[in-house]
């Protein structure tokens, strides 16, 4: 029998009919779930199994005014501060377990990459942007060293999936995700608690509130978190990929009339220790299996790899009610970070290479919003003005190791890489609905925007011997600019008072940028500047609310081109050699399916479960493998091809001691992605030895908490556990500089005791 094969086309196609079957069942799946949800749903209605109250209704802001969950036209997933108390996580990078098409990197902090429906990436310099933003309270955090924040007092996370060109502006080609704290308010409480845990793990948080006058308040948050590592370095003894993190929030909220409102808000994070990029599976010059280090949780390192991250910021949220009903909103904002980070590119207990890399970012915003009237009018909108400027500036050192010698290097000579980039924004934006009748809602959002960066950029690769580092003829001066006008637009249909349907249609963009990393001469010569990434998305979703929110349903089906698509990666050069380039490659696609549902069966059950699929692939990218080949049709990196979640909390009646025993489990499953354009799933190393390499398999991991509640003394105790199979399989994979092989596991279980205190 001949040998079956695919081109790129046909491989296409395949996949193409694989996920629209995929799609089909889902949504066969999902109108059974509503159908069978429904009637249980009515039935328990009908026993009179359910209590006489209503569950409360989601609002969200993410079209930068209030309303319902089920009236906004976006995939958007809102996670509660009772979600991320009963789920027990603490950092924005464990988010990702609950929502889906979500991915947030769990390596180091300076490269912090959050993926969205197949598409993100890390800003690994400042000529180069993230593709989501992450906000706090409506302001853009900025640049990968500053996305993985503590949840601090926050009253919810909202996850936008898709672009939302029209809404946030640049960088949100993906998505964006929103940080909402919880404001002052006029009465007096306050919270404490303290968690102990294996790894020595210490965390402990606190707030109060505070009634000023009649007319404002304030409150304080702060949150200590201290764990030790579990990667031996067996060079120096130390454990790496500990937590070390200090976050704080300070807020004041006054209303000097009945008409004016002010919030002020300073936050800060503050984060010290020993990171971790990766265990080598090879050696330095990937000739053979690593032999110094070869178990897991081991690595055999000159030094520790080291990373240091001072983040504060602060806001002034100004809010007038007009007698109309119109309201005006000012917000101003400003934000630093700087972020020290050292690594042992080389990977050995031979002092080959290290760097240092010094960076910081300096941003000042300004927003205007106009926000129509809430009334029996048959349209709203918001409307407004965005200003914004960064500085940001990178001192970065490749120091030659006192073995450098056997490349022929000079021991302690340094490449240097230095400069500053200034961008400055500014963008006007509209976004708003019509209501055609009581069933019918139509709507347009638009957003241009107008963006200049200004490049001051020195390299100097003249000690860099065999790596072929380049050099400017002095200091690099440039500039460029995008202008884009991004647009949405959608129709609402309430089928009943239970289900509404939208569609939507929205573009985005990502502005270029400077490669500004170690590259060649060659790369120089070619240019370092790259094109601006656009992005059309359409996009088709269901929103149920039955029975006093007992069953919500939540689905979307998309699909996304993007054109320019703006890819950083390695090249590798031979003899140990890479080059680090970002390039545009010519179209990109990714599509596929979104579910959530929280089903309420009884009045003390939660079922939570979510499902994401997904179907990404280059439709062009000349020049993208390895070895120049066109890597149409292959997929892109770091993009699971599923991932699902169950969360299932009970909370059981304890009237003789007058408390409730609460109980949480929940199931997270990844499929598996690949972490290179050429989709391999194995590197083969000079002695001929194979390793897995560009390819990780899925993952499923399950987590539990288990709290007694105190109903009148604010008493609250908790057990919990991460992991608790303590699945070590890897998570990602990589190549660096010298094409050195490395991985990274899950996070062994953890476990421990929490106690807190509410009054």
């Amino acid at each position: 029998m001949p040998k079956t094969s695919f081109s790129p086309a046909s491989s296409k196609t395949l996949r193409q009919s694989v996920l629209n079957q995929s799609i089909l069942q889902s949504s066969l799946l999902l109108c059974v779930f509503l159908s069978l949800g429904a009637t249980q749903a009515q039935q328990n209605v009908d026993d009179n199994s359910l209590t006489d109250t209503e569950y409360e209704v989601v609002i969200v802001t993410a079209q930068k005014r209030a309303q319902k969950l089920s009236d906004v036209p976006i995939a958007l997933s809102s996670f509660s501060a009772a979600n991320i108390e009963q789920t027990g996580i603490t950092q924005l990078s464990e988010l990702s377990d609950f929502i889906p098409n979500l991915s947030i990197s769990r390596t180091t902090d300076f490269t912090s990459a959050i993926t969205i429906r197949g598409v993100g990436a890390n800003s690994r310099n400042i000529g180069f942007d993230s593709r989501v933003g992450v906000y706090l309270d409506g302001v853009y955090l900025g640049q990968s060293p500053a996305l993985n924040q503590e949840l601090l007092d926050l009253e919810r996370v909202e996850v936008l999936r898709g672009p939302q060109g029209s809404l946030f502006g640049k960088n949100t080609v993906a998505g964006a995700i929103n940080l909402i704290s919880k404001t002052p308010s006029d009465t007096l409480e306050g919270k404490v608690s303290a968690s102990l845990g294996n790894l020595n793990a210490q965390e402990f948080q606190g707030h109060i509130n505070l009634p000023l006058t009649d007319s404002s308040a304030a409150k304080f948050s702060v949150s200590k978190l201290d764990r030790d590592g579990y990667i031996k370095n067996l060079t120096t003894g130390s454990d790496l990929n500990e937590r070390d993190a200090l976050a704080y929030r300070g807020q004041f909220r006054s209303l000097i009339s009945p008409q004016l409102e002010l919030n002020l808000s300073v936050d800060g994070l503050n984060t010290e220790r020993l990171s971790f990029l990766g265990e080598a599976l090879s050696d330095t010059l990937s000739s053979s299996i690593d032999l110094a280090a070869p178990n897991k949780n081991e690595v055999a390192t000159t030094f520790d790899t080291f990373e240091k991250r001072d983040i504060a910021g602060g806001s002034l949220d100004l809010s007038y009610h007009f007698d109309n009903g119109y309201d005006l909103k000012s917000i101003t904002a400003y934000r630093d970070t700087d972020i020290f980070y050292r690594n042992d590119s080389d990977y050995a207990a031979a002092d080959l290479l290290s760097i240092e890399y010094n960076d910081q970012y300096q941003q000042w915003s300004q927003e205007f919003q106009l926000i129509s009237p809430i009334n029996d009018s048959p349209y709203e909108y918001v409307t407004g003005l965005y200003l914004y400027t960064q500085d940001a500036n990178t001192q970065r050192d490749a120091i030659n190791g006192a073995h450098s010698f056997l490349f022929g290097n000079t021991p302690g000579a340094v490449v240097n890489n230095s400069g500053k980039v200034k961008t400055d924004s500014v963008a006007a934006f509209f976004n708003g609905g019509y209501d055609l009748s009581s069933a019918n809602t139509i709507g347009l959002g638009l957003r241009y925007t107008h963006e200049s960066k200004d490049l001051n950029w020195l390299l100097n690769g003249s000690q860099s011997g065999i790596f072929r580092i380049g050099s400017t003829d002095g200091p690099m001066i440039d500039s460029r600019s995008d202008s884009y006008l991004s647009y949405s637009l959608h129709i609402s249909h309430r089928i009943n008072e239970d289900l509404t349907s939208y569609a939507k249609y929205s573009t985005g963009f990502k502005s270029g940028g400077f490669n500004l990393d170690y590259i060649t001469d060659n790369d120089l010569a070619a240019g370092i500047d790259f094109d601006k990434e656009t992005v059309d998305s359409a996009e088709v979703g269901l929103k149920g609310n039955f029975y006093g929110n007992t069953l919500v349903v939540n689905m979307a089906a998309f699909s996304s081109d993007f054109k320019n698509y703006q890819v950083n990666q390695f090249i590798d050069l031979g003899n140990g050699a890479s080059s680090i380039s970002i390039r545009n490659a010519a179209k990109a696609k990714t599509q596929g399916v979104e579910l959530e549902v929280v089903y309420r069966p009884i009045t003390n059950l939660e079922v939570q479960a979510s499902m994401g699929l997904l179907d990404t692939e280059f439709d062009d990218f000349p020049g993208g493998l390895t070895g120049g080949g066109n890597a149409a049709g292959k997929e892109l990196i770091n993009a699971p091809k599923s991932n699902f979640s169950l969360g299932i909390q009970y909370i059981t009646d304890l009237s003789m001691i007058n408390a409730d025993l609460s109980w949480r489990l929940d199931i997270n499953h990844n499929s598996d992605f690949y972490t290179t354009v050429d989709n391999v799933k194995n590197a083969t190393l000079t002695d001929g030895t194979i390793v897995d390499f560009g390819h990780v398999d899925s993952i499923t991991l399950v987590n539990a908490r288990v709290g007694l509640l105190g109903n009148n003394n604010g008493l609250e105790f908790y057990l919990w556990g991460r992991n608790l199979t303590d699945v070590r399989d890897p998570i990602d994979n990589r190549k660096d500089f010298f094409g050195t092989v490395t991985t990274n596991y899950a996070e062994p279980r953890t476990y421990g005791m929490e106690v807190t205190y509410s009054f």
